[in-house]
């Protein structure tokens, strides 16, 4: 299998590739198109994975700190990038019945040896095949992409009136409101995390 050479070096240095790898490279690759660099780029992740590890290394590969976020709470996405210049955010749901191996394949798992030569060949053709199937196809046959436009309101409010988020309902002041998609709303229901909101 070939391996693209950012997501290559990553191999060399942990032993294996697994498909939380690849996921990792190819939404990394398809942000770093989108917003040209990671320079500006905060990024989130709902767990501390291998397409967290692969992300991070691909970002650091390109000269950043390659910094994620690991919320403590449930989020609505997988995976989160918030462009500071621009407000952009991108929004990854992964779909997991296309990044999991098929069931008869995971009942294997609890039951590999190396004596069984026959089911180790089976379990690796179809992880090879997954493998591969995520890096050649787009990373929209295996997540949902949400985009959107988040600016925090450029209003001075030193009388400090309130207004309700327009999605929990919450009592914000107006200083501390963001507009999302012409949504006025807090900076959790915005999809901010709150170290991003302190470099506005």
């Amino acid at each position: 299998m070939i391996v693209p050479m950012n997501l290559y070096s990553l191999v060399q240095r942990k032993g294996y590739l697994s498909p939380e790898m690849a996921i990792g490279w190819k939404i990394g690759m398809y942000v770093e198109e989108c917003f040209d660099d990671f320079s500006d780029v905060g990024v989130a992740a709902v767990s501390d994975n291998d397409t967290t590890m692969a992300l991070a290394h691909l970002i650091q590969r390109r000269g950043y700190l390659g910094q994620i976020v690991v919320p403590q709470s449930a989020r609505p996405w997988d995976y989160h990038f918030y462009h500071l210049i621009t407000g952009t955010q991108l929004s990854f749901t992964l779909i997991w019945k296309r990044i999991e191996l098929p069931q008869e394949i995971r009942e294997l798992e609890s039951e590999l040896c190396e004596h069984n030569y026959e089911e180790l060949e089976r379990y690796q053709a179809s992880l090879d095949f997954l493998v591969r199937t995520i890096l050649c196809e787009p990373v929209t046959s295996f997540s949902f992409i949400r985009q959107s436009r988040c600016r925090r309101l450029q209003i001075h409010n030193e009388e400090g009136h309130l207004i309700h988020c327009h999605y929990c309902g919450s009592l914000i002041p107006l200083d501390k409101a963001w507009d999302v998609e012409g949504d006025i709303c807090c900076m959790s229901c915005a999809g901010l995390e709150p170290v991003w909101g302190i470099c506005h």
